[in-house]
């Protein structure tokens, strides 16, 4: 089916569309638990759920997608599912059928960001832009819907955040029909490919890295809502505090590209991990809602540059065949992150507090900090591998 407009719209289009999915569960999905009468050890098993779908599941996933050249079936496949769920969710009463609907999202709905971010980043190159450029849509999708569904939901917090979900992760899957199948499919074997990247020592510590970033930022994504609701915010303000952080991506994403050619992907890698640190940090002492509203403009520098990076290192060290697979991997660390994060949060926040969440989280991130730079000066080489990159500053 030939659609109007070239293929890098309908991408800008998906990561508007998924992003604003994003904007509506992300931040308020938590404050919905506690709704539902939830204890904070519960809240953490069902964090952990979603992350450890990923973790085993991912690698799979993107192997898959490789081999196969089914990437578009399967980002859709995960993209309906992820909305069914959400639709569900706004007739789960118990926890017991909460599990339930977060396992079956576990299980198909994870792998929609992986698959998106390895479309990106082929298609950004095939079409002569930057990811950067592609994903920033995805921001402003964010941007735009986190204050909008915050305003509308006011002090407290409804289904309708997951109505809206719904509606904008099925509104990603009907932009995905512009996407062009991907050319050149790798076919190795499913496990051989996985295997294959695994054995790098430069793709390990990444992955360990990784591993480390997501433990620590956990609480940032998914304990966000308590810990303003604990300086006394509602969740009017949560969509603001969101939106804020979402905007300052803009410019970090927009000139990515740039930054990669002037920095390297290694370095600036090293520079959003010691912005993490020092943002999570000033969490622990912000004094009130004004003062996060200034930390949440540190999350460009932080999670902008480390996203930009992740993407680059990756690309410049396995090429677009086997991306997916890596994307995968990469995928799978950040989930087993989150599945470790998610339950060391809830146990903390359950017997000490929230500020103490965030106090462990800078912690845990100043140790990810030393890591790279300790293992990168062996193992992640700061020069890109020439065969790679279709132009100077492609990512």
């Amino acid at each position: 089916m030939h659609l109007p407009f070239r293929p890098a719209f309908w991408m800008s289009a998906a990561y508007f569309a998924y992003y604003a999915g994003i904007a509506c569960w992300g931040p308020y999905i938590v404050l919905y638990y506690q709704r539902l009468g939830l204890s904070g050890t519960q809240i953490g098993v069902l964090n952990a759920i979603l992350p450890l779908g990923m973790a085993l599941l991912a690698p799979v996933w993107g192997s898959l997608a490789d081999a196969w050249n089914a990437h578009r079936l399967l980002l859709r496949v995960a993209l309906l599912s992820a909305a069914t769920v959400g639709l569900f969710l706004t007739g789960a009463s118990s926890f017991p059928q909460v599990v339930l609907l977060i396992s079956v999202f576990a299980l198909l709905g994870t792998t929609a960001a992986p698959l998106l971010d390895s479309y990106g980043v082929t298609l950004g190159a095939e079409e002569r832009t930057s990811f950067g450029r592609l994903r920033v849509w995805g921001s402003v999708g964010y941007t735009l819907v986190v204050w909008l569904v915050g305003a509308a939901m006011g002090r407290g917090v409804s289904s309708l955040f997951l109505f809206a979900y719904a509606a904008a992760l099925t509104a990603a899957c009907a932009a995905t029909l512009g996407l062009p199948a991907r050319r050149g499919a790798h076919r190795h074997g499913r496990r051989q490919g996985a295997a294959q990247l695994w054995r790098r020592p430069d793709l390990q510590l990444l992955l360990f890295v990784t591993f480390l970033l997501f433990t620590s930022n956990t609480p940032v994504f998914t304990l966000f809502g308590l810990y303003v609701q604990e300086l006394g915010a509602t969740s009017a303000f949560l969509g603001v505090a969101s939106a804020v952080a979402a905007i300052s991506e803009f410019p970090v994403l927009f000139w990515g590209g740039r930054l990669v050619e002037r920095l390297g992907s290694g370095r600036l890698y090293r520079v959003a991990l010691g912005v993490f640190a020092v943002r999570l940090l000033l969490y622990t002492v912000a004094p009130s809602t004004t003062w996060v509203l200034g930390v949440q403009l540190l999350h460009g520098l932080s999670f902008g540059f480390y996203l930009i990076a992740a993407m680059a290192l990756l690309h410049e060290r396995v090429g677009s065949e086997q991306l997916a697979t890596a994307q995968g991997l990469l995928a799978s660390a950040m989930a087993c992150g989150q599945i470790v994060g998610a339950l060391l949060s809830g146990a903390v926040l359950e017997w000490f507090g929230i500020f103490t969440v965030y106090g462990v989280s800078a912690a845990i991130m100043a140790l990810a900090f030393a890591v790279f730079v300790v293992g990168g000066r062996r193992s992640v080489s700061e020069v890109p591998l020439p065969h790679v990159r279709e132009r100077p500053g492609e990512l």
